[in-house]
């Protein structure tokens, strides 16, 4: 948790004087830690005074400490009374926000975020992690899509960015210290160094080993990309000379991006991007495949805000292209950080300011052609509410490494990437009420293949069919005497599990007996079918199709409104219309007759000179179909 402050401000302190003893108090003592960002010393000396003698500028510089160093709930506990004496929300609310969303907190965090934003209502930043707090659910929707392992890396501090390489992975890690020139005034560790280690026979980790050669110097050594022949390496560092950190006006360290050259298993040749810069910070290189495309991060002017991704292409083999920013659809006021590029061009990337869980999440997006399609979440189990980041994956598509803060430090976890689960559920009842029906013959047939899966609904007329990813199918269902009915499934593009619910309507084919067909309805004086009725018809013409072997009758009927004769026509007309219709969406003619009743067959009371209301009329006024003949 500690170490991913320090790369991913993207800038490096550098404590010019040695604070000791002798100043005058416990308070000038942090604050002069505090300007030299040297948070762990300054947590030591704030904490002295501000818990016997609580003040508000020792309580902001006390909370702002512990929430760089990852110290989450005790910045939460200052924070909390940080805020209880602001007059108005300010800065302060948001980065209590930003703690409590991170430890899970996140309806206080909406209200503090609703408060700030009334304040600040121009704050991008703010709107988006507001519109997290109400969508945290979503990043909950599917938990079985990654399963995830700790990396144990006994004696180190804080591991991360771990990148294939050579038969295992290079990443960058501190251990703990307790004095001495290689402590980072920023959290009391050791400076980040990068280690490569592999796996024995057995897969299991074997000890780390720092990279040979002049890779790993005095200071921060950052996430690193490989070419594809491995001889190249492109890793973040930071900028000094020989032993000396070079500063700029506002004494700040910034990174910058070295290039380094295999040579007899030595990393030699160290030479800068041409990019680098003494007054803005570079940093987190992934290389594409090709070896043609560098993306990393940086804070130079012109960007979104925070840092942002840029990318510059080698030309002819020999020059690196100006920086390019991603755009808006990538960069936001916040962080992004932490790219990665995959060998199909999808680009991984971590945020604190997209819709995320806490912290940073990993994203998900790639270049359609004409632009950057909007980022995805991976969601939890792979991101949490803590920082996640230094994601990578493997060229089987199925395996990789992503980097977490979750258990209160940054370690390295292995995951595995799962396919979504689908199931078809379904119920099979009689119509007209949820009476189990046991019997039903369900068939799945997966279109590509032509395989046929089977299923029977047991007593409580249920059947449960599993269902693979990425495929067409056909369900079919029917039972002796039953009419039969079919339906389409695809799980095509799905990206996350669901189960399937269908239900299984069983109706007995009996011979001349009526069925009407509901929301048939003809304007005035007409037999013409109205697109409402052509939607209820086109039902009854899948009913034919699932079910080729019957003929049936369409029928018409009128209320008792109009002359006897001029129903009776208006019907025939009607039940034709029905025909010539189902006929003209592929019904065979030949299993096809009709019949008007006119007003013949009432369904009530509502005969010639009866005063009935308009519903009663309507009952009377139907169109049905029955079956005639059940062929062989």
């Amino acid at each position: 948790m500690k170490t991913q402050y320090i790369l991913k401000t993207a800038a490096f302190a550098v404590c010019l004087s040695v604070i000791a003893g002798c100043a005058s108090s416990h308070i000038k003592k942090g604050d002069r830690y505090y300007e030299n960002m040297a948070y762990a010393n300054a947590i030591e000396s704030y904490e002295k005074v501000y818990y016997k003698s609580p003040s508000h500028d020792v309580g902001v510089k006390l909370a702002d400490s512990y929430y760089k160093t990852g110290q989450l709930e005790a910045a939460a506990a200052v924070y909390e009374k940080v805020v209880k004496v602001s007059k108005t929300p300010n800065i302060h609310y948001f980065n209590y926000a930003k703690v409590l969303m991170a430890n899970n907190e996140h309806a206080q965090a909406k209200s503090l975020l609703t408060d700030y934003l009334h304040f600040n209502e121009g704050d991008a930043v703010a709107q988006m992690l507001l519109a997290s707090c109400y969508s945290i659910n979503e990043r909950f929707r599917d938990t079985t899509l990654f399963e995830l392992t700790e990396i144990e890396l006994e004696g180190y501090e804080n591991a991360f960015s771990a990148t294939e390489y050579q038969q295992g992975i290079v990443f960058s890690a501190d251990k703990v210290v307790y004095s001495g020139r290689k402590q980072n005034p920023w959290t009391g560790q050791s400076y980040l160094e990068l280690y490569h280690m592999r796996k024995d026979a057995e897969g299991t980790w074997l000890s780390p080993q720092l990279l040979k050669g002049d890779i790993n110097g005095r200071f921060h050594e950052g996430p690193a990309t490989f070419s594809e022949d491995g001889q190249t390496v492109f890793f973040t560092r930071s900028n000094y000379y020989k032993k000396k950190m070079e500063v700029n006006e506002n004494m700040v360290n910034n990174l910058k991006i070295f290039q380094a050259t295999l040579i007899d298993g030595e990393w030699r040749n160290l030479q800068e991007m041409p990019f680098n810069s003494d007054d803005y910070s570079v940093g987190h290189p992934t290389l594409s495949k090709e070896g043609k495309t560098l993306y990393f991060i940086s804070d130079m002017p012109g960007g979104e805000g925070g840092t942002d991704i840029y990318r510059s292409e080698l030309i002819d083999g020999k020059y690196w292209s100006d920086p390019v920013n991603l755009g808006s659809a990538i960069n936001t006021g916040g962080n992004e950080m932490f790219p990665y590029v995959h060998d199909d061009g999808s680009l991984y990337f971590s945020s604190d300011a997209h819709n995320t869980l806490g912290g940073l999440d990993v994203f998900l997006t790639y270049y359609n052609g004409e632009r950057w399609v909007k980022p995805e979440n991976l969601n939890y189990p792979l991101n949490s509410i803590k920082d996640d980041f230094g994601y990578t994956l493997s060229e089987n598509n199925e395996t990789g490494f992503v980097s977490s803060s979750r258990s209160g430090k940054d370690k390295v976890y292995e995951y595995r990437k799962f396919a979504p689960k689908f199931n078809l559920l379904g119920f099979a009842h009689e119509k007209g009420n949820r009476n189990p029906v046991e019997g039903v013959i369900v068939e799945i047939t997966e279109v590509e293949s032509g395989k046929v899966i089977e299923a029977i609904s047991d007593k409580e007329g249920r059947f449960k069919i599993k269902l693979m990813h990425e495929k067409d199918y056909e369900l079919y269902c029917t039972k002796m005497g039953c009419f039969s009915r079919t339906d389409r499934i695809s799980t095509k593009g799905l990206k996350y599990s669901e189960d399937f619910y269908a239900d299984f309507i069983v109706e007995p084919i009996v011979i001349d007996k009526p069925i009407v067909l509901e929301n048939i309805y003809y304007d005035f004086d007409k037999w013409e079918i109205r697109p409402d009725a052509a939607k209820e018809l086109d039902k009854l013409v899948k009913l034919l199709k699932d079910n080729p072997e019957i003929d049936i009758e369409m029928g018409s009927h009128c209320d008792a409104r109009g002359s006897d004769q001029y129903n009776l026509v208006l019907s025939d007309r009607r039940a034709y219309a029905a025909v010539q219709y189902l006929i003209f969406r592929g019904i065979e003619a030949r299993r096809l007759t009709w019949k008007g009743y006119g007003e013949t067959v009432h369904v009530n009371e509502c005969g010639n000179d009866v005063e009935c209301s308009e519903e009663k009329h309507q009952e009377n006024r139907r169109t049905e179909f029955k079956v005639t003949k059940i062929n062989e």
